[in-house]
């Protein structure tokens, strides 16, 4: 091995390099890309008027020594999503799954999630409206409609 190169700089992110330029040139380069990604974000998360989103509020105030860390919370976040998270046509619920894994000692609360999971499926068996009875509903109205249209003429 060369004698020059004994001496490693680790960078930030942990990489490490062969000079202390080098360490710090990637530093800046990876700075200017959390930048352009927090810039992006803040402009499309933008809180909207009709939204109580604290996390869009949130997001506008994260300043880029917070971004990383900011950044792998979110990711957790969404990992943990798609662990915990039971979803039946629209309806989510936590998953008994993650439950029994995660939580084994639960027993009671892992049968009272499965007995809401099954209630909830059954209610919404009873009370959604039938594919049929949407789909003739909808022929109905567009019938309306090009009746009003051709009166029109």
């Amino acid at each position: 091995m060369d004698k020059e190169r004994d001496k490693f700089y680790q960078s930030g992110d942990g990489s490490y390099f062969y000079s202390a330029d080098d360490a710090s040139k990637w530093d800046l380069l990876d700075r200017i890309g959390q930048l352009n990604l927090l810039h992006v974000l803040k402009k499309e998360w933008e809180p909207e008027e009709s939204s109580q989103s604290k996390l869009r509020k949130v997001l506008q105030e994260i300043n880029i020594d917070e971004f990383e860390d900011f950044m792998a919370d979110i990711l957790g976040i969404c990992e943990s999503f798609e662990e915990m998270v039971y979803e039946f046509e629209g309806n989510i619920n936590l998953s008994p799954e993650y439950l029994e894994r995660v939580y084994p000692e639960e027993k009671e609360s892992l049968k009272k999630l499965k007995q809401q999971i099954k209630e909830h499926k059954e209610w919404k068996e009873k009370h959604q409206a039938s594919y049929s009875f949407l789909t003739r509903k909808l022929l109905e109205k567009n019938e309306s409609d090009s009746d009003s249209n051709e009166n029109n003429f």
